[in-house]
């Protein structure tokens, strides 16, 4: 009996030991990470931009893994439509580590706080919330990259400019986190440091029309350093010693004159234009990349004379007024017409009127020719009766197979639509991608749009009865982008993203006295059909454009005078001609909705126009590729590309 005692109670301490094991792990782990964070700009940001966090993560403890998460509110709860959007990606925290880890975010509102959390599956082990009033800025940033800079460099930058110091580790690691950053100084020797994720940032955010200053100081090493040189292809022929720069009064109105001697660069840059130069030694050299600039000084803004000079403030107003402006895109679609269009042309929706109702008439008059029949006394009555059942049950089983079936089976599935604005070899084509996901039943999914991070963002239906979006996550890697999320029963989820890319399309008009020929090269991957040209206020159709190929296409202008000037009746025209067949496709679904917005768009912006065409094709492919984990929806994908192109006029 003693000893049935004691061993009860060994079992008990036992259990009770092994339930105080467990219990360890989780405080020892949240007690050994401490975690740090920079929002924005030195702590500061511009409202409805995107925006660099950068978190600092320090593990003292055992080995570590989890999910850093910033979750940024939006909308009012007086309104019910308060959501949060999630932005995240893994850590890996090994024994004794410290780790900073970069995410880009859209911050729509200053009256919500920012949360900072890291969490190991469903446990949240350490997080922060940031009060945001104090940090955000209506004006765009002016940033100069430095560890250590004078204050009086910042005081002397444009006024209309938010002027900021940044170390270099805060910057952004995705290109649209420059995307608040009007101007950019940085020296040569800090863009060599720079990890690999930031230097791609940097270089794709000039290309797509970014501003760089950046200069070497005494130290030009880095110049010769392949980063620099891929932007920058520059030959140093050595230090020239200077006590005045007379051409700086010619530049921005006030030259720079020294007591003392100082030092400048002796360069040359590849296909670059001299803005200012001293007896033939360049001092400010502007330097073309992509559809983005770089300014080269040839010497150190940061040290004297410069920033003793008191031109510095209308020298850094003449910097930033030789920016070059990107115009918006020429012609933007309406993002909820463009929803409603996609809507209208659902993998699985119901069946067209037509279809049905011939199927619910046949099934009638099946119907009632046996129910007359059995209605009749007779020997044939048991035999009609049993005709009627298997009328019944034959038609029952064709319409859960035709109608339900084949859409259940499809209880997952997408379309997109791809926008690309194209307006000359110069300029950046403007490129808004949206993508639909629809579901019959609750369905989890992860979605990748690619290896490049990419600003992505949700939009809502107006004709959804949803206020907020159904929950996702937006995760970042260093392989690629995914949103991961969850649609219920009978939903959608709707995507966008704004993106920029280099012209797929070249070529040039030309107009004699008879014609007006078009001679086009098509990049894209795949052809553009049902195109049509706006030219001296009419639209007429022209050749499919092939891919891959260069065609000359001539118009006879004769027969573009007898082509009646636009209005609604040739609007419903054209719309007739390119859904004539009366085909229910992706493709002549979005034509039928969104044409005549299109043209009337065209029209109402370049009838005043006769120097220039503008053409419109349709794509039935798609410049994203999205890409689903774990499943394989069936999908739909379309592109409409919108083309403005100059017109040269012949003898």
């Amino acid at each position: 009996m003693c000893n049935s005692y004691l061993n009860g109670w060994k079992i008990t301490i036992l259990i009770i030991l092994i339930m105080m094991i467990l219990a360890i792990p989780l405080p020892s782990l949240s007690a050994s990470i401490s975690l740090e964070y920079s929002i924005g700009f030195n702590d500061h940001f511009q409202l409805n931009t995107w925006t660099p966090v950068t978190v600092f993560i320090e593990n003292k403890g055992r080995s570590a893994h989890g999910t850093i998460e910033v979750l940024v509110t939006s909308g009012s709860e007086y309104d019910q439509d308060l959501y949060q959007a999630v932005y995240a990606t893994d850590v890996e925290l090994p024994n004794n580590s410290k780790k900073s880890y970069a995410l880009t975010v859209l911050i729509t509102s200053f009256v919500h706080e920012l949360i900072i959390r890291l969490r190991q599956n469903d446990t949240v082990i350490i997080s922060n919330s940031v009060y945001l009033r104090p940090y955000f800025t209506e004006k765009s940033f002016a940033i100069v990259v430095d560890n250590y800079l004078s204050p009086d460099i910042l005081s002397r930058l444009p006024n209309r400019l938010f002027p900021v110091t940044v170390s270099p580790k805060f910057l952004p690691e995705t290109y649209y986190g420059y995307d608040s950053v009007k101007l950019l100084i940085m020296n040569a020797a800090t863009i060599r440091d720079l990890n690999d994720r930031q230097y791609q940032a940097l270089t794709r955010w000039i290309k797509q029309g970014g501003y760089l200053i950046t200069t070497a100081g005494l130290n030009y090493g880095a110049l010769v350093e392949n980063r620099i040189r891929h932007i920058l292809p520059i030959e140093v022929l050595g230090h020239q010693r200077l006590f005045e720069i007379n051409s700086l009064a010619k530049f921005c109105g006030r030259k720079l004159t020294s007591k003392d001697p100082f030092l400048v660069l002796n360069v040359r840059i590849e296909d670059s234009h001299v803005l200012a130069s001293e007896s033939d030694i360049p001092i400010v050299i502007q330097k073309n990349f992509g559809h983005g600039q770089i300014v080269f000084l040839t010497f150190d803004f940061s040290a004297p004379p410069f920033n003793r000079w008191d031109g510095g403030k209308i020298f850094w107003d003449k910097i930033l007024s030789l920016q070059s402006s990107i115009s918006n895109p020429m012609m933007e679609l309406d993002n909820q017409k463009i929803l409603d269009a996609m809507f209208a042309n659902l993998p699985a929706r119901f069946p067209d009127f037509k279809t049905g109702g011939l199927f619910i008439g046949i099934y009638l008059v099946f119907l009632k020719f046996f129910l007359i029949k059995i209605r009749k006394p007779g020997k044939q009555r048991l035999k009609n009766s049993c005709y009627l059942l298997v009328i019944i049950v034959s038609f029952s089983a064709l319409s859960y197979w035709y109608f339900f079936y084949a859409n259940h089976k499809q209880n997952f599935t997408y379309n997109s639509f791809y926008q690309l604005d194209v307006s000359g070899r110069d300029t950046p084509a403007f490129g808004k991608y949206i993508i639909g996901l629809y579901s019959l039943k609750k369905s989890a999914y992860r979605l990748s749009l690619g290896a490049f991070s990419q600003p992505v963002t949700h939009i809502l239906s107006k004709r959804s009865p949803q206020k907020i979006p159904n929950p996702y996550v937006l995760y970042e890697s260093d392989t690629e982008q995914r949103i991961l999320g969850v649609l219920n029963s009978w939903s959608d989820s709707f995507y966008m993203m704004n993106s920029k890319l280099d012209s797929p399309l070249l070529g040039h008009a030309l107009q004699d006295d008879d014609h007006l020929t078009i001679t086009v090269e098509n990049k894209l991957p795949f052809g553009l059909v049902d195109c049509l040209v706006y030219f001296k206020k009419r639209f007429i159709f022209i050749d499919d454009i092939l891919a891959k190929k260069q065609q000359v296409m001539k118009l006879n202008l004769s027969d573009l005078k007898k082509t009646e000037i636009f209005n609604d009746q040739e609007a419903e025209r054209i719309i007739n001609r390119l859904v004539s067949n009366g085909s229910q496709s992706y493709l002549k679904t979005m034509q039928r909705n969104l044409t005549k917005a299109a043209l009337l768009q065209v029209h109402n912006k370049y009838r005043s126009r006769r120097d220039g065409l503008y053409l419109i094709g349709w794509g039935q492919g798609g410049l994203v590729q999205p890409t689903f984990i774990q499943t394989n929806p069936a999908g739909k994908r379309l592109t409409m590309v919108n083309w403005a192109l100059p017109v040269e006029i012949t003898s």
